[in-house]
């Protein structure tokens, strides 16, 4: 459980260092590409000795690892998009929202253990987490396609996490050297991305992306460290459900963020949900 909390508080910081890029007029694409650099760095300087790039293009878990490096860049422009286009309401909510995809997944196709106590906390969740973003001012005006391809595409990234995980890494060489291939995998695709859109490099932006790079490396390590010891099914909605909920308490904490009887509604079923399912 400590590593699941360090991954929920490290993906906290996530969202702390994008609430201030917004704030200082930091350009997000620029600044996230950078992001995956350091935390490629960091992978290999911490993870396990031995990382070349012969021994990472043979091992089994390369062609998905590569896919769901490019997954994590287009994932992250639809999630920019839905919040343009629909709002920040409608976006955490489909984002928040796929926990279920790879839940169902870890159930079916993993031999996670189904009781019904724990689909009891599946629902519970799921309520939770739609009433903890649930605002007054949600534009349904826009395109829903944006906010189905975001909860899909978030719901897939997680199952596909969980996958490789539950399949490939089966060693901790293998779970460091897979860590350090998608963030450099991610990392090669927004470059590209910035050299198509001819968009040229600032100093600060890539001063910032560096340096979320930091908690972006620390919440997926702890991710994986807490795979190693939970069934899938508790990780993420615990994960999710805690990103929320701190998050809701943040901001409206510090960044003085309204919470209506709702949202804290939501705040009190996440932490039953939670509960539930640690200890179904």
């Amino acid at each position: 459980m400590i590593e699941l909390g360090l991954s929920i508080l490290f993906t906290i910081c996530l969202f702390l260092f994008f609430k201030e890029f917004d704030r200082r007029n930091v350009d997000t694409l620029e600044a996230i590409t950078f992001n995956y650099l350091s935390a490629g760095v960091l992978s290999i300087a911490f993870g396990s000795s031995g990382y070349s790039f012969e021994n990472t293009i043979y091992a089994d878990w390369f062609i998905p690892t590569v896919f769901l490096g490019v997954f994590f860049i287009v994932m992250f422009n639809i999630m920019a998009l839905t919040t343009q286009k629909l709002g920040v309401t409608i976006g955490s909510l489909a984002s928040k929202m796929s926990l279920i995809i790879p839940v169902i997944a870890a159930l079916l196709f993993q031999g996670d253990s189904w009781t019904i106590l724990k689909s009891v906390g599946v629902v519970i969740a799921l309520l939770s987490v739609y009433l903890t973003v649930k605002k007054k001012d949600e534009n349904k005006n826009g395109p829903i396609y944006l906010a189905i391809l975001l909860f899909i595409g978030a719901g897939l990234l997680d199952t596909v996490l969980s996958h490789i995980q539950f399949k490939y890494l089966n060693t901790q060489a293998a779970k460091d050297y897979f860590t350090s291939t998608v963030f450099l995998v991610a990392f090669c695709v927004g470059f590209i991305m910035l050299i198509v859109k001819k968009q040229g490099f600032k100093m600060r932006n890539v001063i910032y992306g560096l340096s979320l790079g930091i908690p972006n490396y620390l919440s997926i390590l702890f991710v994986l460290k807490s795979l190693n010891k939970m069934d899938s099914s508790l990780v993420f909605p615990i994960l999710n459900i805690g990103v929320v909920v701190l998050s809701a308490l943040i901001g409206w904490g510090y960044y003085k963020e309204y919470l209506s009887k709702l949202n804290w509604l939501g705040v009190i079923l996440a932490i039953t949900s939670i509960y539930i399912l640690i200890y179904s």
